[in-house]
């Protein structure tokens, strides 16, 4: 249980918060590279952290981000022309480059108004078909991101986004690091898995051999922040079934069944959602991925990109055919975390258990977080020498008493 002063100190990320800013110092997941792939192509415009930017790419292919609002007077960029090198502001001419210089003020002859002036504009780093900007203070930037999905041509990698409104990051995050809800409330899909019935997406479903709901958590410390264990009686005599998911600080995490989910403010009451899918021998099939996640309706996923929870079927739940009514991992995890009143969920009011192990630890992480950024500490995972380039998740069969890193090769 937290006080209401920690559960505060977790969830607000505006400018000037704590938490805020501690995040600030890491490298921030803006969009998918998809949405800006054609140089002078339509700006994106993309709210982080509570507030609002807008990214482009220009002429020469480079990308950049700026502040949403133009710096003369505040109109919105996301209407702007990308063009000849920059950006254009719509309302009086005004282009800036990636960098924040502006070139071009048509309704201001004097050429000192250019030069004293700079749009707002973050350092950009694109790497895995996301766009990462580094919202921090100038000259703090740690390394780049490096993952093992980043690695291979882009037609192996599917990137896809989603937000979920009425939920703050913090409860979206938790349910990425509770494994115990998986055979229950994704106990559908899992169990019927364990038969080997249920593929329909024929991309190989997770086998789920334990009918075990109540697993057992070990949790280790890493330099980027922890791997933790779920460990579940299997069906098979004499083995266990572990789950592993790595938590790289301050948003992935490396599900068994994706390469990495990526879940962050986009303020207080809404998160975005970036998931990444990498099959290093073919191509993913993104129909298949949405499916899977219950995202291939329009009425659930729509080109706004936000989660809609359809209505449950009742009946089929009455006939015992389906458990939640609601169908897709995504669904069911947004039906879960949307919905709990009001969007920053009152933690003061819970009863944690022993399955919440790797809960507990990520919101202990986070305010370790926020006191080494107020000390004027690197916060954990940015120093030099920490290395996420082959963290993934696992999972497998392991013989009672037998190590489960050996799935991880370690």
């Amino acid at each position: 249980m937290l006080q209401h002063e920690e559960n505060e100190r977790l969830c607000r990320t505006g400018p000037g918060t704590p938490m805020g800013e501690a995040l600030r110092r890491y490298w921030t997941p803006m969009c998918p590279a998809a949405d800006v792939a054609e140089p002078d192509g339509p700006p994106r415009a993309v709210q982080r952290l509570g507030e609002r930017f807008v990214v482009f790419r220009d002429s020469g292919g480079r990308v950049g981000v700026l502040d949403e609002a133009c710096c003369h007077r505040g109109a919105s960029l996301r209407f702007g022309r990308v063009e000849d090198g920059g950006i254009r502001c719509l309302y009086h001419g005004w282009k800036f480059d990636v960098e924040g210089c502006v070139l071009e003020t048509p309704n201001v002859a004097d050429p000192r108004v250019r030069e004293r002036l700079r749009a707002p504009a973050y350092p950009v780093h694109v790497a895995g078909d996301v766009v990462f900007a580094y919202l921090g203070p100038p000259g703090t930037a740690p390394a780049p991101p490096r993952y093992s999905w980043m690695d291979g041509p882009a037609e192996r990698r599917f990137v896809y986004e989603h937000v979920q409104e009425h939920s703050n990051w913090l409860q979206v995050l938790e349910g990425g690091l509770d494994s115990a809800h998986v055979g229950i409330l994704h106990g559908d899909e899992m169990a019927l898995a364990t038969l080997g019935l249920y593929d329909p997406d024929g991309i190989g479903a997770d086998r789920y051999p334990t009918t075990d709901l109540a697993p057992r958590l070990e949790i280790e410390a890493t330099p980027y922040g922890f791997v933790y264990a779920a460990l579940r009686d299997a069906i098979e005599p004499g083995k266990q079934y572990v789950r592993i998911t790595p938590y790289v600080a301050p948003y992935l995490t490396f599900p068994a069944m994706r390469s990495g989910v990526m879940r962050l403010p986009r303020d207080d009451d809404s998160t975005v959602t970036i998931s990444v899918s990498y099959d290093p021998d073919g191509t993913p099939d993104r129909e298949a991925i949405l499916r899977r996640q219950g995202m291939h309706l329009p009425e659930v996923y729509g080109p706004d990109r936000v989660l809609r929870i359809p209505e449950q079927d009742r009946p089929a739940m009455a006939a015992r055919k389906s458990f939640t009514g609601l169908d897709g991992f995504n669904v069911q995890d947004g039906a879960m975390t949307m919905f709990m009143g009001e969007a920053i969920l009152d933690r003061t009011k819970e009863h944690v258990v022993p399955t919440d192990a790797a809960v507990v630890r990520v919101r202990r992480l986070l305010l370790d977080l926020v006191d080494q950024v107020e000390r004027g500490e690197a916060p954990l995972g940015t120093g030099p020498g920490v290395d996420t380039s082959a963290v993934a998740g696992a999972s497998g069969l392991v013989g009672a008493g037998e190590r489960w890193q050996g799935l991880l090769g370690t």
